[in-house]
């Protein structure tokens, strides 16, 4: 490993870190940033602390329905014994008929 050498300059061509981390461009706002200034909401931070409240809300509830927690609307899965015991009720049925 002769031979190598590490450049411990931290300029990066004439401009600092901290320089550069404070170039931003400002993009044009979303449509939710939108509705949250009609409401009255005109902060940045507060304005992303709502959006990230309603995203794991929705998130939640998705997690609720895919996994049946809020009710037994969804169909479950049924054992092969439930449906052989279906089965043979609805097979007397016929046969009495």
């Amino acid at each position: 490993m002769q031979g190598i050498e590490f450049d411990e300059d931290k300029d990066l061509g004439g401009y600092s870190l901290r320089k550069v981390s404070k170039v931003t461009s400002e993009g044009k706002p979303s449509y939710m940033f939108k509705l949250l200034n009609k409401a009255g909401i005109e902060d940045k931070t507060t304005g992303n602390f709502i959006l990230l409240c309603i995203a794991i809300v929705f998130f939640g509830i998705t997690i609720f329905l895919y996994a049946g927690v809020l009710g037994n609307n969804i169909p479950s899965v049924k054992t092969a014994e439930q449906i052989q015991a279906q089965l043979r009720v609805m097979h007397e049925m016929q046969n009495i008929k």
